[in-house]
């Protein structure tokens, strides 16, 4: 099928729910996206409600499902600004840790950053294991 290879699934989705929420016929989609197969429509219909070929399509159900999914996408796109805020906000910590170090380091002449290998004095061992 040429036209499913032509439209994109965001492009034949947003074709679907105009036709089953009623703002055109399957024929006014047709001619307004230059949709030659007179199947097409149809057919996305029930690739998108997981239908096989022959099965009659109930546009309703489609239609909850594509609102589930449009809820699914906001709670997602929720989570990933909150995960982009907690983000910025530690780099932001990291960034005052490294001003307070190099501060204490050229102010106070305190050395605070974690030597590599560095081990653990003799006395904070005894302390440990009290």
């Amino acid at each position: 099928m040429k036209d499913l290879e032509k439209f994109s699934e965001s492009s034949r989705r947003k074709i679907v729910i105009d036709v089953v929420s009623g703002t055109m016929s399957k024929e006014q989609a047709r001619r307004v996206y230059g949709i030659k197969s007179k199947s097409a429509i149809l057919e996305w219909m029930r690739i998108f409600a997981g239908l096989p070929r022959n099965a009659v399509v109930d546009p309703v159900p489609l239609l909850k499902d594509m609102s589930e999914e449009k809820d699914d996408i906001r709670a997602l796109k929720s989570r990933i600004k909150q995960l982009e805020d907690e983000l910025n906000l530690s780099r932001l910590k990291g960034k005052a840790y490294q001003i307070m170090v190099d501060i204490a380091k050229e102010d106070y002449g305190l050395d605070l950053e974690k030597k590599p290998g560095a081990k653990q004095s003799p006395d904070s061992k005894k302390k440990n294991l009290k």
